[in-house]
């Protein structure tokens, strides 16, 4: 799983495979799975300075929940 960060302070909607999309708020994050992170609308998301792709997930529970 990656984390993504919207790093603007409006609301954007993030274009997934499969005619999906991730909505987040301002400077919100949010997860998906590998293979959607490589989708070419969201890296050109990522090119143009929206939102950035983080490894891993900040979300969950145990020792390496937060670790990003």
């Amino acid at each position: 799983m990656k984390t993504i960060r919207n790093l603007t302070i409006k609301p954007i909607k993030v274009p997934l495979p499969g005619a999906k999309s991730l909505r987040l708020g301002p400077k919100a994050q949010g997860s998906v799975s590998d293979p959607a992170a490589e989708h070419p609308a969201l890296l050109r998301m990522v090119e143009a300075g929206t939102i950035e792709v983080l490894e891993g997930s900040t979300f969950g529970h145990g020792p390496a929940a937060g670790k990003a």
